[in-house]
């Protein structure tokens, strides 16, 4: 063929091909769909059972997968230790806390007991909840080697070094299958840092479509409900226009509660750190003479600062408490009657005053501000009474301050441009005034001017642009003349005030 002609049909195919992109992506989708379902695998005619077994309704095949996800902060080198976490699945471990130089044995019979789960600030239910479990089980052992003392078919047993951040692992059910090792770095909760598979929702859960029926009659409402609605309907065909619907493998639900499992090790992690000293048997010895007494000025010390906490809060903080909750319902009360009287309305179709001044509005956004902030406040309060790995009021918080920070941004310019403006009171008075004279008088008297002299050599009636140019130009001088001196008027009472 001339390579002409084979050019010719590249082109040809390139072109067919960007214009049916949607038929390529169909059949693209397609083959996936074949692949996946074994339509494009040569079938066999034996009737004999599959090699794969199900255990606990989960498929576990010779050549599987186990998933270990590895904390990014848990120890290395050779010392010795047991793995605590959660079993999701045969396939699926998670690691949450490692201990080193304790037996795995003693750590099972502590767990029964509960010993490392004790003291916790909160319920621990919840978190543990959260995660999809109702305790912490032992994993397997680190850095010991397998021997008959460990029968568990589940067992697992990590091997670290220091030189290397990855584990090596050998699992006793099956030592052929593939492990793949997950390191993660834990979110911290301190820090409102959390793992989620959709974004942060900021959007008011007590907001809904019909909180604006007020402004039902208004033009600008019907087109954003009818641009709403069009929308919903575009998403709805969206979801239609898919050819292939994949099931979601085992692996893939697990995938949420992984990630609150990632979300809430640190907290469990550090709690069990916390309760690791009970597992030591040994006794604790008695004080010496010099500690005795280095603990009795603590002590007396502890009692001063005792003393001095129980007045603040016994006497100092109900008076500020009390005065702050008066000052907040006084100003509901104002802020309450100003937002009634910019939302009045005459008639139900006719507009309120907060629709037709622009300072109405913003006085009415800074009003509402300032009602919501005390219930946003007592609603971050409540996150004092829950585990910070539970993330249900971060959205509160990120409203409450990103308004804060927004009110305070306007006092920031304000105050700025205030400044600026009284330090240069008269260069930008000046400035303004050459401005506005050269484009509201200078500029329009100079366009009548070249109006009336045949502009770009057009002929026009002389005695009428003439006329009429005179015309304009006195009505100019005019109120330059009235807007001067009533600016001149302004500038004499201010100077008198002062």
């Amino acid at each position: 063929m001339h390579p002409f002609s084979i050019l010719t049909l590249a082109i040809f195919i390139a072109g067919y091909i960007t214009a049916r992109w949607d038929l390529v992506t169909r059949l693209y989708e397609l083959a996936i769909f074949a692949v996946d379902h074994g339509v494009l695998h040569g079938s066999s005619c034996d009737a004999e059972a599959p090699s794969d077994i199900l255990q606990n309704g989960i498929m576990v095949t010779p050549n599987g997968l186990l998933r270990v996800f590895w904390p990014s902060d848990a120890p290395r080198g050779k010392a010795q230790g047991t793995l605590l976490g959660w079993r999701n699945s045969n396939l699926d471990i998670f690691v949450v806390s490692v201990l080193t130089d304790v037996e795995p044995k003693r750590v099972e019979n502590v767990m029964r007991v509960g010993t490392l789960l004790k003291n916790a600030p909160h319920p621990l239910g919840q978190l543990l909840q959260l995660c999809g479990h109702s305790t912490i089980e032992v994993l397997g052992s680190m850095n010991i080697v397998p021997c008959s003392d460990y029968n568990d078919p589940d067992w697992v047993f990590a091997f670290t070094a220091s030189s290397s951040p990855v584990p090596s692992f050998y699992a006793r059910r099956s030592p052929t299958l593939a492990i793949q090792v997950i390191i993660f770095d834990r979110p911290s909760p301190a820090r409102m840092q959390y793992m989620s598979l959709a974004p942060i929702p900021l959007a008011l859960s007590d907001k809904t479509v019909g909180d604006d029926s007020t402004f039902s009659g208004l033009a600008s409402d019907e087109g954003a409900q009818k641009e709403r609605l069009r929308k919903a309907k575009l998403i709805h065909k969206l979801g239609l226009h898919t050819v292939v619907r994949h099931s979601s493998t085992q692996k893939e639900m697990l995938l949420p509660t992984i990630l609150n499992q990632i979300n809430c090790s640190a907290e469990v992690s550090e709690l069990i750190k916390k309760n690791t000293p009970l597992l030591s048997t040994r006794g604790k010895r008695s004080l010496s003479v010099g500690e005795r007494v280095v603990e009795s000025a603590s002590t007396l010390w502890d009692y001063v600062f005792a003393l001095v906490w129980q007045f603040l809060i016994v006497w100092l903080c109900p008076i500020v408490n009390r005065s702050f909750i008066i000052g907040l319902v006084c100003h509901r009360i104002v802020a309450e009657v100003i937002l009634r009287v910019l939302e009045w309305r005459l008639r139900p179709d006719s507009m309120a005053l907060k629709d037709i001044s622009a300072t109405a509005q913003q006085v009415d956004i800074r009003l509402q501000q300032f009602c919501y902030w005390p219930i946003q406040y007592l609603t971050l309060r409540k996150r004092r009474d829950e585990w910070e790995s539970i993330t249900d009021r971060h959205p509160d918080y990120i409203r409450f301050y990103n308004s804060l920070w927004l009110v305070a941004n306007d006092v920031i310019i304000g105050i700025a441009v205030g400044s600026y403006i009284i330090d240069n009171a008269e260069w930008v008075a000046f400035q303004i005034n050459t401005i506005l004279s050269d484009w509201t008088v200078e500029g329009l008297r100079n366009m009548i001017v070249w109006l009336t002299d045949a502009p770009a050599g057009l002929k026009l009636n002389n005695e009428l642009a003439v006329f009429l140019g005179a015309l304009f130009i006195r009505v100019i001088d005019y109120w330059k003349g009235r807007s001067f001196r009533m600016l001149h008027q302004a500038t004499t009472d201010s100077l008198q005030n002062v």
